[in-house]
């Protein structure tokens, strides 16, 4: 959840919030009319000045396993099969892959203004009537990272 504060002239943006933390902003904890004072945290927010997409800071942010996603998809970029991409991140089956790219990857995505597909694509085939999914670097994988090995 996305809350907007505002005071006087000053405004500032407070995102990724849990519905708890928004209660507690706002001073509702659904049994009375405001929560208790004591023991309120304050959120941990990344900062959000960008206006660009940010790849730079989306791979800094990323976790192990997600930065093995992107390496591996990089060094395929004819694709990678699901099974070997599955293997490669560890995983015992393939269909672990969407929680490290939709739960993981998208949020972290989305913060640093980056789509989903910027970074890589699928492709759903049946060969012989067996569903076969493949994996592809996005052209950002492929230019941006090796630009950055440039500057390395």
């Amino acid at each position: 959840m996305k809350v907007t504060v505002r005071k006087g002239d000053a405004e500032f943006a407070l995102e990724d919030l849990t519905f708890e933390q928004v209660k507690e902003l706002v001073g509702v904890n659904g049994y009375g009319h405001a929560a208790p004072a004591v023991g309120a945290v304050a959120p941990q927010i990344l900062p959000r000045p960008i206006t660009a997409p940010d790849f730079a800071g989306f791979y800094k942010h990323i976790s192990d396993r997600g930065r093995t996603f992107v390496n591996a998809l990089r060094q395929h970029p004819q694709g990678m099969d699901a099974h070997d991409l599955a293997k490669r991140l560890d995983y015992k089956d393939p269909r672990q892959i969407g929680g490290l790219t939709g739960g993981g990857l998208a949020k972290i995505a989305k913060r640093f203004r980056i789509k989903l597909e910027d970074v890589y694509r699928t492709k759903i085939t049946f060969p012989d009537n067996k569903r076969t999914v493949t994996f592809f670097p996005s052209k950002w994988i492929i230019e941006w990272m090796d630009d950055e090995e440039k500057h390395a």
